[in-house]
């Protein structure tokens, strides 16, 4: 039975050889199978609508994508191991040893944009990535291709792609922001998050939206400090950060 048929969704390939040289150092790195050949990689979008929240980044607007995604990686596994049952499978999403926008580009799945985010080509940048490194051997493409560097990413950045300085690292930061970061938050209007060079980008224009239920069904369009914060993406740094972030505007 061919792989696409098993797993019945869309998703690339490429081979491990490619990115076992820049292995991020994380606790799960130990967790590559042996003899690793192959790395399946799988895109999730979660853009539920055209408009843009009001207040935060459109990965805020729905449910935290870790338990979502690692649900379909566990199916996909669970598929996987009944027809190789002599091989390995090992999923991985965000924690991952993987260097996820390289191996999601080299499996053919999208671009590498000067951003840094991989653009898929059905819904551009707007999703989550995941993968399962397999001692299987599959065909791989392993051809990275890059945006067509327009630089309108860039010229809308209000800190010109500078990844230490941009809003969506200030919105997580616990300690005392900066008058200059306190400026960003409140000039960019974003408690959470940072889709600024995203929404720039030509190649992110007409895309699809998800079909995703869980991102779906928890999908609301500005942050209120009354909701419950259960299950949320920025739950992991805690409430009072997103809220100072929130009084600020």
């Amino acid at each position: 039975m061919m792989l696409n048929e098993i797993l019945n969704t869309d998703f690339g390939v490429c081979e491990y050889r490619l990115i076992e040289n820049n292995l991020i150092n994380c606790r799960k790195k130990a967790e590559i199978p042996e003899n690793a050949k192959s790395v399946i990689v799988f895109a999730f979008p979660y853009k539920v609508k055209n408009e843009k929240p009001a207040n935060m980044s459109r990965y805020a607007a729905v449910a935290d994508y870790h338990p979502v995604v690692e649900n379909k990686l566990k199916e996909y596994v669970r598929l996987l191991n009944k027809y190789y049952p002599d091989n390995k499978f090992v999923p991985f999403v965000d924690n991952s040893p993987v260097p996820e926008v390289y191996a999601a580009a080299a499996a053919g799945l999208g671009v590498v944009g000067k951003n840094g985010l991989l653009i898929t080509e059905k819904y551009g940048s707007f999703v989550f990535i995941g993968e399962i490194v397999t001692d299987l051997y599959i065909p791989a493409e392993n051809k990275i291709k890059e945006c067509i560097n327009c630089g309108a990413c860039l010229k809308a950045c209000p800190v010109g792609l500078n990844k230490e300085k941009c809003l969506s690292a200030v919105t997580q930061k616990k300690r005392e922001l900066t008058q200059k970061e306190q400026r960003l938050i409140k000039e960019n209007g974003s408690v959470w998050g940072c889709d600024i060079c995203a929404e720039a980008c030509p190649m992110n224009k007409n895309k699809e939206l998800t079909n995703i239920t869980e991102f779906i069904n928890t999908y609301r369009s500005s942050y209120s400090p009354d909701e419950s914060p259960e299950n949320r993406p920025y739950l992991w740094r805690g409430k009072a950060v997103i809220d100072r972030n929130n009084e600020l505007m």
